[in-house]
């Protein structure tokens, strides 16, 4: 009897710190108010899933029950269903609960036979979760960690903070080496980084706007336009559709976005600091552009253009008004038309995109408006009224010709004698 009393102590005393560290390093949560379930691990939010509980409020318990035993394949006793079959209804793992004093035999979070009930109210108390979620979950999770079932409307790591367990510290985010103070705290779900949209893109300057009917938030920023929809992996950026890794999330009244979908939207770099946890986003640096004088047609135009990126772009107004030309404008939509020789050439602010004679056409480099002037690729121009060019780098001096407007004479021919005859009056 001694030597089986101290066999007993010690494989307590070898099971404890297990269970100690799981409690410490793990903790799952049920929030039965949205039927989601959260993994952390140290300090972590790992993971979320859906999940099914009690069709009454009262069947699944509240409070925290740590998991005391993990089965594969449990059998369904009362149905008389062997464990692995494509018929249990507590599919193919078993996490047992310690709850109403049953020792994880009568309560557990489980996988089923019936994937549609995941997200719905509908269980006789237990847990469920779609087969490959609890797989995957029962593979991560220890015996000893705590599960605490809820319901409230608070977010997950507002009922984790509560309950004591010790998040790792709040992620800081750099704007170019400046910390910005965002009004809610980002997180890790899924393995990516979410922070609150609304911070982030007000910092960058861009005008952020709500549309609580259809849950959809639009940013804009100069001639940039971005829209999103909570839950959904579709993103629209200037008309264009940009699939999502994960999608926009509304927690505590907040819009969060993946770090990567900034990178994409808006053209900053976006680091990660996992260590320290510092998200760090990096303003693309403004091109090197190079002033040169332009000649048009032999008249000289000082500082008439710049070279950006081995491509010659030209201040139109400055150019064309020497040949008596000009462009107009339309503000509203940023749009210049070019009219010519009886050639129409009409571009966009930032867009490469343009069309002459109503047919579409590609730029070499986008337009753009510097200091409330509109530059276009000098090629273009030359292009679109059959013009030459011709580019010295040594004076950094561009030579532009296009084909002068000959204007038609009116011409008023005078009646002959004998048709002045014929004149009856």
């Amino acid at each position: 009897m001694k030597k089986v009393g101290f066999l007993f102590v010690m494989i307590v005393m070898l099971l404890l710190p297990h269970a100690a560290s799981a409690e410490e390093n793990q903790l799952i949560i049920v929030n039965k108010a949205t039927n989601q379930l959260a993994f952390y691990d140290h300090g972590e939010l790992v993971k979320t899933f859906p999940v099914g509980t009690g069709k009454k409020d009262n069947l699944t318990p509240e409070g925290t029950f740590p998991i005391v035993n993990k089965i594969k394949n449990r059998p369904y006793y009362s149905g008389g269903i062997p464990g692995g079959s494509p018929n249990n209804p507590l599919g193919d793992r078993w996490l047992g609960l310690n709850a109403r004093g049953t020792y994880g035999t009568t309560y557990a979070i489980h996988g089923n036979n019936n994937e549609d009930s995941i997200g719905k109210y509908v269980s006789g108390g237990c847990i469920r979760m779609h087969n490959e979620d609890v797989r995957w979950l029962f593979d991560q999770v220890e015996v000893g960690t705590n599960v605490k079932i809820v319901n409230s409307s608070k977010s997950f790591n507002d009922i984790a903070k509560a309950s004591g367990y010790q998040l790792t510290p709040p992620i800081k985010i750099m704007l170019d080496g400046k910390e910005i103070k965002v009004d809610s705290e980002p997180f890790i779900q899924n393995n990516r980084v979410l922070v609150p949209m609304r911070s982030i893109f007000t910092a960058l300057g861009a005008d952020v706007h709500w549309d609580s009917s259809t849950g959809t938030i639009t940013a804009t920023k100069k001639w940039d336009t971005i829209k999103l929809t909570i839950n959904s992996k579709q993103a629209i950026i200037n008309d264009q559709t940009h699939a999502l890794d994960v999608p926009p999330l509304l927690q505590k009244n907040r819009t969060y976005v993946p770090t990567r979908f900034i990178s994409e939207a808006l053209g900053i770099e976006v680091k990660w600091d996992n260590k320290n946890r510092i998200v760090s986003l990096i303003s693309p640096k403004p091109p090197t552009r190079a002033i040169i004088d332009v000649t048009i047609n032999g008249q000289m135009v000082k500082k008439g253009g710049f070279i950006e990126g081995a491509i010659s772009l030209v201040q139109v107004n400055a150019i064309l008004s020497s040949l008596g030309v000009t462009p107009q404008y339309d503000g509203k939509n940023s749009t210049l038309t070019i009219s010519y020789d009886e050639t129409t050439l009409v571009v966009t602010s930032n867009k490469k995109q343009g069309t002459l004679n109503g047919e579409n056409i590609t730029l070499p480099k986008a337009a753009v408006i510097v200091d409330g002037h509109f530059y276009v690729p000098a090629i273009t121009i030359a292009d679109a009224f059959a013009g030459t060019l011709q580019y010295d780098s040594a004076t950094k001096h561009l030579v532009m010709r296009l084909p002068e407007i000959v204007e038609e004479e009116a011409h008023n021919d005078e009646l002959s004698p004998i048709e002045e005859t014929e004149v009856v009056e």
